[in-house]
């Protein structure tokens, strides 16, 4: 399976999450995290976090328009250990 279609499905499995709606492309925003090297679980985690929420809350895009790289660099500012304590708070396991 592709990226594409590996975020894509990821993006619909997370369509309900918080933050979904603030951003332009929600599949976008689980393909650029799969891109860069989180795991499925791992940017399941973001996706349903308050992270998405805080790194639109920084932009000055409006609603609906924010784009993904946002999320990512966010991400990118907390670090792979925190990303990696987030799975484990969601999820109850590290991966």
């Amino acid at each position: 399976m592709s990226v594409t279609q590996q975020a894509a499905l990821l993006a619909e499995r997370c369509s309900n999450a918080y933050s979904a709606d603030r951003y332009r492309s929600w599949s976008a925003v689980a393909y650029v995290l799969l891109r860069h090297g989180l795991s499925e679980r791992q940017a399941e985690a973001v996706m349903r976090s308050k992270w998405t929420r805080w790194a639109a809350d920084g932009s000055s895009r409006p609603y609906g328009k924010v784009p993904a790289k946002v999320v990512l660099d966010y991400v990118n500012q907390q670090g792979m250990n925190q990303v990696i304590a987030l799975t484990n708070e969601t999820f109850g396991e590290v991966k």
